[in-house]
């Protein structure tokens, strides 16, 4: 049975192993199967061929599995692998200990795994042990010298030795398909920003891994900054704590970099140097997870425009889970992907990528009071508890479109008890809003639902008793959803007798007769489009009373406005109320909303409207801003 194994030098956070793998090839076919914590590049020959550890947790461990057959050659290969430990968790990492597990079958016979007699080292071109992040979400950045390169992934073997047996466990078979890698995508040099500071451009949103060719009249450090944004005159490459940068040290003469390692989300490559540089070519080698595009056409050209650049967004917020954003994030939110699998149902009529992530989702039970954080896998505190109730929203859909009941049961060990603890934080048979620095009680992206202190700056961390009508209408639809999926799988339940009270409840507390609306919170006149939309979906609101609250929705309201990733449940609400009488007022709405990301040049689709002059300069490639695609499809 192959081991899991590590260098002897023992674990470092931010470090770089090197492993070797001698292989005499003769006939057959041969299939390699990897895993690592936390990333790894597999070159045989020298020769780049596969990358991408898929995010998992360390009890829930993921293979690739790779046919190699087509690199080998007769005679002795080498099989080399680069494994990054990271050590640190982010959004979308749960760290565990450093190791790497192997397996090589010739026509289905093993012929080698991992053990001791492994060879390895620490790089010697990565510097290992750097903390310095990108960001808290990305995790760190590293720093590579090329002065250092050898011909180790071809035999040349320096300062290897035995590695060291960690221990005995069988990973699980990737969920998902692996990653295609496609051609390398060249940046067009756009600028100089300064003498030292050159500008490229990719010509749109990519996502993929850096790779460059530079010549240098002697050896020097370079930065090369990624992302979105040019407004300042260059990358914006700080804000906050934030860097969204790289640094590599160039040999004298020429330097060829690629890192497969490290996955990056951006539309410009800025690179600042010492002294002159000559850049024979710098982009990214775009990385995309294999799906088959649905073709429409809607009449329109505007609208086939929109559809195309929302459905552009989604392909690029899929890798190895659904991701809100493959820029400065990468994370499995339950609200965000919720958006980006409804849409996917259409654009893609593809439910393995959805299933793997609702599963991956479940897999975390690292809380006591069996809430999720904020994204899986993630190893953090913090919960947005209406981002759980999202989860149940998502996972009867999955059901519906799929019509696989097989997940549900799986995960309904898991809800149960999720469930459990809103009914357990109740009080007058209405849920309280959540205590203490644990909870990020977010509903959206405006100041009266974010959960910000004073400053907006910060978290603020509710201590008293409070009562907040999107957690209780949010309840109130999962226990709907909740009873659905019971009776999908033939399970006796009771929890509309649940959602019956607290609807009743909720309507006491919330309702303003006056004002024909229902309040954000209790004891404060201020009112949302989006409570009252989900006041209207749970059956808070009936009859006179939602039909005038959605004309309201639909006219100049001085409610506060719904954010782009929200607007689907006012339209929602709306085509809940009529969908004859409010069809062309929906459609016109995103025409006009997505018409001006296009005006201004847009090629994915922003995380507010505001774009990059959003607080913390908003992601200009997140998934949940595509749910044109959606209503594209069931109006049109």
């Amino acid at each position: 049975m192959a081991n899991w194994i590590w260098l002897k030098d023992g674990e470092m956070i931010n470090s770089f192993g090197e492993f070797y793998i001698p292989f005499n090839y003769t006939s057959g076919n041969v299939r390699m199967k990897i895993s690592v914590d936390s990333e790894y590049a597999l070159y045989i020959n020298g020769e780049y061929v596969s990358s991408n550890q898929y995010s998992d947790f360390p009890h829930y461990k993921i293979y690739d599995e790779i046919d190699i057959t087509k690199y080998l050659k007769c005679g002795e290969n080498s099989i080399a692998a680069i494994v990054w430990y990271m050590g640190v968790g982010n959004a979308s990492y749960f760290p565990g200990r450093a190791g790497l597990w192997y397996e090589v079958y010739c026509d289905d016979k093993k012929v080698l795994e991992s053990d001791a007699n492994t060879l390895s080292r620490m790089s010697r071109t990565f510097e290992n042990g750097l903390e310095k992040k990108i960001c808290n979400e990305l995790g760190f950045t590293y720093h590579y010298d090329a002065n250092n390169e050898d011909n180790w992934k071809t035999g040349e073997l320096y300062g290897f030795s035995e590695s060291v047996i960690i221990e005995a466990m069988q990973p699980l078979p990737r969920p998902v398909k692996r990653l295609e890698i496609l051609p390398f995508r060249k940046g067009m040099k756009i600028k100089s920003v300064n003498e030292k500071s050159y500008l490229y451009d990719l010509g749109e949103e990519e996502v993929g891994y850096l790779k460059f060719k530079i010549s240098s009249p002697e050896k020097q450090r370079i930065n090369i900054a990624f992302g979105e944004h040019i407004k300042d005159g260059g990358v914006r490459r700080f804000y906050d704590y934030r860097d969204f940068s790289y640094e590599v040290t160039l040999k004298d003469g020429v330097t060829e970099f690629a890192n497969y390692m490290r996955r990056i989300g951006a539309r410009y490559l800025e690179i600042t140097s010492e002294f002159d540089i000559d850049v024979e070519y710098i982009g990214l080698v775009p990385c995309v997870y294999p799906l088959e595009k649905v073709k429409c056409d809607f009449g329109s050209e505007l609208r086939n425009r929109i559809y195309e650049v929302g459905v552009r967004t989604l392909e690029l917020c899929i890798h190895d889970h659904i991701e809100d954003c493959p820029s400065r994030e990468q994370g499995l939110y339950t609200m965000d992907s919720r958006n980006q699998m409804l849409c996917g149902y259409y654009a893609f009529h593809e439910f393995e990528m959805p299933r793997a992530s609702l599963l991956l989702i479940s897999k975390d039970n690292q809380r006591d009071d069996h809430l999720l954080p904020t994204c899986a896998p993630e190893k953090a505190d913090l919960c947005i508890p209406s981002f759980v109730l999202h989860y149940f929203r998502q996972l009867y859909e999955y059901a519906l479109y799929s019509k696989d009941i097989s997940l549900i049961k799986e995960v309904m060990p898991r809800i149960k008890p999720m469930l459990d603890t809103f009914l357990k934080n109740m009080k007058d048979g209405l849920v309280l809003t959540f205590k203490g620095k644990k909870f990020w009680n977010f509903y959206e992206w405006k100041r009266e639902l974010k959960c910000a202190d004073e400053t907006e700056t910060a978290i603020r961390v509710h201590t008293e008793d409070e009562f907040e009508a999107p957690l209780n209408f949010l309840l109130s639809m999962a226990l709907d959803f909740m009873q659905k999926m019971c009776d999908m799988i033939g399970e006796k339940a009771d929890y509309l007798s649940l959602k019956s009270e607290l609807d009743k409840r909720a309507f006491e507390k919330f309702y303003n007769k006056e004002k024909g609306l229902f309040v954000i919170r209790e004891g404060k006149e201020e009112y949302s489009e989006l409570v009252n939309a989900f006041a209207i979906l749970c059956g808070v609101a009936k009859g006179e009373v939602a039909e005038n609250i959605a004309q309201k929705l639909a006219s100049d309201n001085d409610m506060v406005e719904c954010t782009l990733s929200m607007r689907c449940f006012k339209y929602d609400a709306l085509l809940m109320i009529d969908k004859e009488k409010y069809k062309e007022y929906i459609l016109s709405d995103i025409d006009e909303r997505y018409k001006k990301m296009l005006d201004e040049g847009a090629t994915t689709f922003w995380e507010t409207e505001l774009g990059a002059d959003d607080i913390n300069a908003g992601s200009l490639c997140h998934g949940w801003s595509a749910m044109p695609v959606y209503y594209y499809n069931i109006l049109l």
